[in-house]
C-alpha cells in the first residue's frame, strides 16, 4: 500500500480489469484494442459480453481492431444485431470503431464491409492503414464524436461526410 492509496479521491475503475484481457487490450484505455487471436468461430457471444462490460463503465472509449476476413457469417450477424440493438448505449460511450487494413488495395472493400456490419449502430467507423494512425485518430474521435446532437447537425455531418 502506498500513500496514494490512502488519498481521499474516489476509487476509479481500472478498465483493464473490467474486460477480459484475452478478448480486449484495455491497457491504453480509452483506446481498447480487440485482440486478433480472440476472433475465432463463436467469439461473438464473448465479444458481446465484453462490450456490455465496457459500456457499463459509462466512460467514452474507441475500439480498434485489425480487419479480419475470417469472421464467420454467424458471428458477423450476431455482432451486427447486437450493435443495432445497443444504439443508445453505444452512442453514449463508444466514440468509434477504427479498423486497421494495411493493404491499400483492400481498404475500400474493408470500408464497405465495416459500414455494413455497423449500419444502424450509430457508431462512427474509420478504416486506417496502421496502429500508429489509429492511435493518432482515437483522441480526435473521443473529442469530436458522441453526445446528443440535433437532427440538423446530424444531417449536416452526413452531408459533409458524403462529399468526401
Amino acid at each position: 500500500m502506498t500513500a496514494s492509496d490512502l488519498s481521499s479521491k474516489p476509487a476509479s475503475i481500472d478498465p483493464s480489469h473490467a474486460v477480459d484481457q484475452q478478448m480486449f487490450d484495455a491497457s491504453r484505455f480509452p483506446l481498447v484494442r480487440l485482440r486478433r487471436r480472440a476472433v475465432k468461430p463463436g467469439y461473438a457471444f464473448v465479444w458481446r459480453a465484453q462490450m456490455q462490460r465496457l459500456l457499463a463503465l459509462k466512460t467514452p472509449f474507441v475500439i480498434v481492431s485489425e480487419h479480419c476476413t475470417g469472421e464467420t457469417a454467424d458471428d458477423a450477424h450476431l455482432r451486427a444485431a447486437w450493435l443495432r440493438s445497443q444504439h443508445a448505449a453505444l452512442a453514449a460511450c463508444c466514440r468509434g470503431f477504427i479498423v486497421i487494413e494495411p493493404r491499400i488495395e483492400a481498404r475500400a472493400s474493408t470500408r464497405d464491409a465495416v459500414r455494413i456490419a455497423t449500419q444502424g449502430s450509430g457508431v462512427r467507423t474509420v478504416v486506417v492503414s496502421s496502429m500508429r494512425v489509429a492511435g493518432e485518430l482515437a483522441p480526435v474521435l473521443l473529442k469530436h464524436s458522441g453526445g446528443a446532437e440535433s437532427p440538423a447537425a446530424g444531417r449536416q455531418r452526413g452531408a459533409l461526410s458524403g462529399a468526401s
